[in-house]
């Protein structure tokens, strides 16, 4: 593990001039890669609510605000609990990391969903409150002082997060990856798709897909996940009833 006062030198290093607005986007997508779907220990008790625990980059915990949000809240997530990044969000100073879901109870598609019935411009709901997704994790919003740097690695974003997750811990109970046959076990920690592979484990070697596309071709119904690489460089998963059938890279 770096230590804590050589990772802000290397961070200050990275802001001593003059930094784009937004993370770069290689940096943005090898973090969405590697981390997302990823496990950890967490190494303090994480509340629900939509705001989350509060990170500097220096390793500093908002312990006021903490505190208060697991009194007002409750906790959600027990200290040495695994936990699973579900979605990482960028800003300008910040990043947003979120655990199992969030804290935060999500509406499904259909309870937004308003179709059209009699005459005129009526419309009824076809979503129910019963749809909603209740909330089963937490979030952490990670602060920079100035700018999140442009070229934030994976790994320098893990040592960051470290004063609450632990990933480098392995005596977890179950991961899927044990689960998995050999072949797909060397292609996930590769970070490679393989065909025969389904969508989860695709997500373990991948990461989330930036893009989705669906078809179908001659009563054939298949779903592309488009992946953004380095470069210019696109890389398309093509699936079948769940299994990948076709793997292209340009």
């Amino acid at each position: 593990m770096i230590p804590r006062v050589v990772l802000v030198g290397l961070l200050g290093l990275s802001l001593c001039s003059p930094l784009p607005a937004q993370i770069s986007r290689d940096s943005k997508f090898g973090i969405l890669r590697t981390i997302i779907a990823e496990q950890a220990s967490a190494r303090i008790a994480l509340p629900f609510g939509a705001d989350g625990v509060e990170l500097s980059e220096a390793g500093e915990i908002n312990k006021e605000k903490l505190e208060k949000d697991l009194k007002k809240n409750g906790q959600s997530i027990e200290t040495g609990k695994v936990v699973t990044v579900t979605d990482i969000g960028f800003a300008d100073n910040k990043i947003e990391i979120e655990l199992h879901g969030g804290g935060k109870n999500k509406k499904s598609f259909l309870d937004k969903t308003q179709v059209g019935v009699g005459v005129g411009n009526r419309t009824t709901p076809v979503g129910r409150d019963d749809k909603t997704q209740k909330a089963k994790g937490s979030k952490i919003v990670l602060r920079f002082e100035k700018k999140v740097p442009p070229d934030l690695t994976p790994e320098l974003l893990k040592e960051l997060l470290s004063p609450v997750l632990d990933f480098n811990k392995h005596n977890f109970l179950k991961t899927g990856i044990d689960a998995l046959p050999p072949e797909f076990q060397e292609a996930v920690k590769a970070k490679e798709a393989r065909i025969g592979m389904d969508r989860s484990t695709v997500i373990m070697a991948l990461g989330r897909p930036d893009k989705k596309v669906r078809e179908k071709v001659d009563g054939v119904e298949t779903e592309d996940w488009i992946y953004f690489e380095r470069g210019l460089r696109v890389q398309f998963v093509t699936f079948e009833s769940n299994v990948v059938v076709r793997i292209r890279q340009y």
